[in-house]
């Protein structure tokens, strides 16, 4: 695994900032060792400004990126196991501004030196993580697959990198631009170490409480008890009515798992800012568990939500339990790159309102 992500996670720095060459003493990776769910714990670097979960305790190296550059120097913390190489690199440049389109050019930048270097890109995405914009990029290079979450933050890069087979990756071993080829032990492992990276280390002119409030939804750090194993869904939808008849509420049902992690960034955003407030005064919210798609199956037929469109997936029924909208084309299946404000004007045509309370 050694060659497969450190290599493009200096492409993505170096020659997207300085066209350099890799540096000629690549730092050292840790043994491999083998992958243990059990073994993940949080790695905060103070002077990276970082905080991220890892299978592991990850090797620390610093040094230039260039005998040529000896002023700029990538800080690295890198753990390798038998399933996938994780790391996550920052680099100090010279150049010192929150001008948006500076930090697209640089994320364009570098997604345009790996193909020149021979990657594929397979997904680009632009993310957003407490109102800094960033890119993720899924590639194809040099026999593996890389995926990397890039933000250019006041001069500093981060390159947060998951790096791993393409036989682990895909179905059928095939790298793909088709995000339902992906296995889903995969997207699983992906969202537990990609959903704990967070910044710690704050600069007030770049995290701006305004630019937070807006932008895609928040990634999170998942639970394991999103979903409980011993919930009884139609209960709580039962009991969710008559809450909703007394307090003159509707009821919204999401149907996910606790190993989605867009359902857990969903239900983060339904609790907090402006999306958490309408729903905690306009709606009764009820999780539905799926287990692996093959619990509850009889409630996602009865609100019409097609499971295979994939979770989570959204119901809103009347307090007289009528069906009132149901994401009936997967709608919020990709809940992470969805827009606050989108889900804002959501829940506001879907709330009932104060002529409707009136006429009851």
């Amino acid at each position: 695994m050694r060659h497969l992500s450190l290599s493009v996670t200096l492409l993505a720095i170096l020659l997207a900032i300085a066209h350099a060459q890799t540096p000629s003493s690549t730092p050292t990776h840790p043994p491999v060792v083998a992958y243990n769910p059990a073994n993940w714990k949080e790695v905060t670097s103070a002077e990276g400004g970082f905080t991220i979960s890892m299978p592991g305790q990850p090797t620390v190296v610093s040094g230039p990126l260039d005998p040529t550059l000896p002023a700029l120097v990538m800080h690295l913390q890198v753990l390798a196991t038998d399933l996938a190489e994780f790391g996550v690199t920052y680099v100090d440049l010279p150049v010192k501004a929150n001008d948006p389109t500076v930090a697209k050019r640089f994320l364009d930048g570098a997604r345009d030196e790996l193909l020149a270097n021979g990657a594929k890109v397979l997904n680009e995405t632009d993310i957003t993580l407490e109102g800094i914009v960033g890119r993720e990029l899924i590639v194809d290079h040099m026999g593996g697959i890389f995926r990397g979450w890039m933000f250019f933050v006041d001069g500093r890069s981060y390159n947060v990198s998951l790096a791993t087979k393409s036989s682990f990756a895909f179905t059928g071993g095939k790298p793909s631009s088709n995000p339902n080829d992906r296995n889903d032990s995969y997207e699983k492992l992906c969202s537990r170490f990609f959903g704990s990276f967070r910044f710690t280390k704050k600069d007030t002119a770049t995290f701006s409480p305004e630019q937070g409030s807006d932008g895609a939804l928040d990634p999170v750090t998942a639970k394991t008890d999103l979903y409980p194993a011993d919930a009884e869904a139609t209960k709580e939808i039962a009991e969710a009515l008559k809450s909703a008849a007394t307090d003159h509420k509707r009821v919204l049902l999401v149907f996910g798992a606790n190993w989605c992690y867009d359902c857990h960034v969903l239900d983060r955003a339904l609790h907090d800012g402006a999306a958490g407030k309408i729903v905690s005064k306009s709606f009764v919210l009820v999780h539905v568990d799926i287990g692996e798609v093959n619990k509850n199956l009889d409630l996602a037929k009865q609100y019409q939500i097609p499971l295979e469109k994939g979770v989570p997936a959204v119901a809103i029924l009347g307090r007289d339990g009528k069906l009132l909208y149901g994401s009936r084309e997967g709608e919020f299946e990709a809940a992470r790159r969805m827009m606050k404000k989108d889900l804002v004007v959501f829940l506001n045509r879907w709330k009932e309102s104060p002529l409707q309370n009136r006429e009851r």
